[in-house]
Parts: structure tokens; sequence; C-alpha cells
């Protein structure tokens, strides 16, 4: 009787322990997306940290003793087993210092649901154990409990697969009905990079003149837009400006069909996320699904300073949409000055942004912008083009951009404590973005150049080299170099090496609670800081599992 008292106390610090893990599981999948082959691949290359090796070993080894005690349920040793490992599980679950997560698990009716239904298989699993335990196998199997909480979560998220889809595609079929019912203008916006610091101009220029909403932060997926949609559009939209992200062939052309875009803007195509396309062909024919869903009469924006935009605007003008071209000088794409529409010369940065002179169709001005960094002249034409073609005139887009504030996390410029510059690029980072910003950490005047970044991701065959070359391009320019990740940035210190940058000028940190430290002694009044990029928890090289 005893024993079975102190095997349920057991079962119960498991069953808890279980619990605890599945919470912190369950934060990895929602950043992946609820993708079941994504959060697998994350497993993989962090199975010291989702698996106690040492726990498993220690029940081995109880495993083996049972082997040649086979009676040991009905002494002293199994109640004292239980309650030892009992509270070894207590200790586990209460032990881990919380951390403060970048982007933190939200639990949405999704979350909730995933997570449901894995705690109520850990109570099935845990029943049946209990139910079964007559047989010292079936009692040591207890011992491993909470390990199955991977596999567990793993098997909820697919089981539960099903509802999800019908339930989200209840939610597209009202979100559809929403958009045709008001009929705002929807103005969608894809590209490998820019297309979020366009869709931030373009909403505060617009907004001078039309009621206009956008999708925030990045909400880019099928479901995220369907969110905004369904809560936040209204018949007094004018405008309605949507980001449009992908990770594979088809993605756009589902997001078209669901927002049905009347002007399309492609940003640029590019290496970003080369991982999941496998080709930069693939990624060019995935953000032209935006154009080809066009209607007749639809308008066509493209980056004509992208070599693939260009040959993509020349491919359209032939496909039955209005298009419109925009460039910055020096052009690099060499028919670009010629064929594009809007075009921006003498670009200048100056203390407090930049400046240049932009020339339309419907004459020529100079702006002035709060924004730092060559690529936003790019993104103001690209707004520029849309909000002529809304019906703005110049001299009011002139007004408007002068009023458009630095867009979060991307080149943002502010001030610590301590007099220290911060600029804030830490949203994500891409080959042109960062060359960008470190231009812009050369134009910053101050004391000691710093760079923090943990490098590049998702560029496929092209990230070791894009990385060693963001190491050789930092060289030329910085005092400091802190490096977030001792694996992740071996590309850009050997960039850095091969530049033949001093050491003692570099500085490897596992995460950015390090780099705080480092930088407490590092900086003082009048330094400058370049945060370049922020990777997602599910991309730490280390974590803590219990």
């Amino acid at each position: 009787m005893m024993s079975t008292v102190f095997f349920y106390f057991l079962t119960l610090t498991c069953l808890v322990r279980a619990v605890v893990r599945t919470t912190r599981g369950l934060h990895i999948l929602q950043l992946d997306g609820y993708k079941t082959g994504r959060y697998l691949k994350w497993i993989g290359q962090h199975l010291k940290n989702c698996f106690e090796t040492k726990e498993i070993l220690v029940v081995g080894g109880i495993l083996i003793l049972t082997a040649f005690y086979p009676h040991y349920n009905d002494t002293w040793l199994f109640p004292v087993l239980c309650v030892a490992w009992g509270g070894f599980q207590i200790y586990m679950s209460t032990r881990r210092q919380k951390v403060e997560a970048k982007k933190p698990l939200v639990y949405t009716a999704r979350a909730k649901r995933v997570f449901g239904f894995s705690i109520c298989l850990l109570i099935g699993i845990a029943a049946t154990l209990v139910l079964t335990a007559k047989a010292s196998p079936w009692r040591i199997a207890i011992f491993l409990f909470s390990e199955v909480t991977v596999i567990n979560l793993t098997i909820a998220n697919l089981l539960i697969y099903p509802l999800e889809r019908t339930i989200n595609g209840g939610y597209l079929l009202s979100a559809k009905k929403r958009i045709k019912t008001f009929q705002p203008k929807v103005i969608g916006i894809t590209g490998s990079y820019g297309k979020t610091s366009t869709k931030y101009i373009l909403h505060q220029i617009l907004s001078a003149k039309f009621n206009t909403l956008m999708t925030p932060d990045s909400y880019n997926t099928p479901m995220g837009i369907c969110k905004v949609i369904r809560g936040d559009l209204t018949a007094e939209h004018e405008i309605f400006i949507v980001e449009m992200g992908a990770y594979k062939r088809g993605d756009i052309r589902e997001l078209c069909n669901l927002a049905s875009p009347h002007i399309g803007i492609l940003t640029a195509v590019g290496p970003q996320h080369l991982e999941r396309f496998k080709s930069i062909e693939n990624i060019a024919k995935t953000k032209y699904e935006l154009i080809e869903s066009l209607p007749p009469g639809g308008l066509a924006v493209f980056n004509c300073d992208n070599e693939i935009c260009a040959g993509l605007a020349d491919k359209r003008e032939h496909g039955g949409n209005a298009v419109r071209r925009y460039a910055t000088e020096p052009f690099p794409v060499a028919s670009a000055s010629e064929r594009a529409e809007l075009t921006a010369t003498n670009i200048q940065h100056t203390d407090v942004g930049l400046a240049f002179t932009i020339h339309t169709s419907i004459g020529t001005a100079e702006i002035r912008t709060q924004l730092l960094g060559r690529h936003n002249v790019s993104n103001i034409l690209a707004a520029t083009a849309v909000a002529i073609e809304c019906g703005m005139t110049l001299e009011e887009i002139q007004i408007a951009i002068t009023q458009v504030a630095p867009v979060p996390h991307r080149l943002q410029l502010t001030s610590s404590e301590g007099s220290v510059t911060i600029i804030d690029d830490s949203f994500n980072s891409n080959p042109i973005g960062a060359k960008a910003a470190l231009e812009v950490l050369t134009e910053i005047q101050g004391g000691k150049k710093v760079l923090v970044t943990p490098g590049m991701i998702e560029l496929g065959e092209r990230e070791y080299e894009e990385n060693k070359r963001l190491g050789e391009h930092a060289a030329d320019i910085c005092d400091l170099v802190i490096l977030v990740g001792p694996k992740r940035t071996i590309p850009i210190l050997d960039g850095l090496k091969a530049a033949q940058y001093p050491n003692q000028q570099i500085i490897v940190a596992l995460d950015l609670e390090e780099v705080k430290q480092h930088l407490a002694t590092q900086v003082q009044a009048g330094d400058v800081v370049l945060f370049e990029n922020d990777l997602p928890d599910n991309y730490n090289e280390e974590r803590v599992a219990s």
C-alpha cells in the first residue's frame, strides 16, 4: 500500500515537470509557425536541451539494478527511489531562472488547443502507466515520463492539424467576404527585403490624405492578415496596405486570393530565405505571384535597382498591367535611369537624415526625411509611385515624407543612458540592408564605432560567403565587433581575420545578456553602437533544458 502511494507521488511530480517542459516546447513550436518539420529540425539541432542525457543514464542504471534485484518493488528501495526522483522532478521544474524571451509565448486560441491536447495526451500516458504498473518494467517507465514531452507535443500538433485547417478555413472565408463588402483599395507589398519599411513609409504618406490601414509589424501570413481584416478593417478605410511574406511557391498567390490587391510593389529579389526556396529563381517566381494576381487595370511597381526586378518589370510590361519603375543614383542597372518613371539623385546623408532630389512624371521635388540609409531612398520612391497613383500631388507627398518617422528596429536612431548613440537595425538582416547599416555607421559622428551582430540567416549556400563579406566590410569601419553566438558567427570571424582585423577588437558573446555586460565596460559617451539583426529565441545556440 505504502509503495503504491509513493508511486502515485512520483507519477504526479513527473507529470508536473512534463507540463512545464511542454510549455517551453510550445514556445519554440509557435516561433516555428506550428510547422512540424521546422520544429523537428530544431529538436535535431538541440538534442542536448530536449533530452536530459544524465537522467536517461541514471534511469538506465536503475534498470540494470532491478535486473539483478527483481523484487525491489516489495522492499524499502522502491519508496526511496520514488521520493528521491520525485523530489528531483520538483527541483528541475523550479530551478531554472526565468529568461526574458525576445518574443514571448502568446496563448492564442491555437496555442491553447495544442497545449490542451498535449496535456490530455500526457495525462492519458500517465494514467496508462499507473494502471499497468504492476510489473517492474512499467514502474521504471514512469522515471522517464518527462522525457516524452517533445515527442508528445509533436504528436499533438500533428493530430490537431485537421481541426486547425478547418478553423482557419472558416476565418479565411470570413475575411474574404469582409474585403468584398468594404472594397478598400488594396496595395500588396512583397520582396526579399524592404517590404516592411516600404509598408510603414507608404502608410504614413497615404494617411496624410486617406483613411489608411496597414498590416502591423510582420503580419504577413494568411492568418496574420486574416486577423487584421476581421478585427481592424472597417467600411471607413479607403486603403488597405498588406505586407506579403512567403517561404515557398504559392504562398503569395494564397495571400492575393485572400486580399485581392489592386496595386503590387516588388521591392527586391535576393537570397533571403534561400535555405527554404532552394534557388533565386524560385524566389523570383514566388514574389512575381503578386504581380500575376493583379486585376486588369492594376498597377505593378518595380525596384529597378534590383536586376531581377528590372527583368520582371520588362516581362510585366507585356502582361496587361500598368508598370512603374523606380531607381536611385548611381543606377546599378544600366537601363534604369532611362526607363524608370521615378528616380532619386543627389542623395546625401545629413545630421538629421537623408536629403535627395526626386524626379517623377508629375514633377521634381527636393526631399528631406528623418530616415537613414540609402535603401530607404528606394523605399520612399516605391511609396511615392503608389501615392501618385492614388491621387496625391507631389507637394502633398513632399510634406508627408518630412513627417515619416523611422520604422521600429530598422535603422532607428536612439540614445541610451550615458549618451551612447544606438542604431537599432535589429529586426532582421540581409546583405543589402547590412551594407547600408554599416554605411550609416560611418556617417554618424561620434567616438568608437561598435557592431553587435549574430549575422544573417536562411541564405542557403550563400550564407557563409555573405556573412564572411559582412566581416570584411565591418573590418574597414568598426573599432569593435561583438559577435553573438560562437558557432553561428564563425563566417563573420573568418571575414574579420581575412581583413587582418585585430583580435583584441573582437568579442564573441553567447547571447544578448552577455553583450550587455561587455558594452557596459567597452563603450562610453559619444560612442556609436549598431545592432545588426537579433535572431529569435529558436535560433539560440544553447538553451538550458529542465
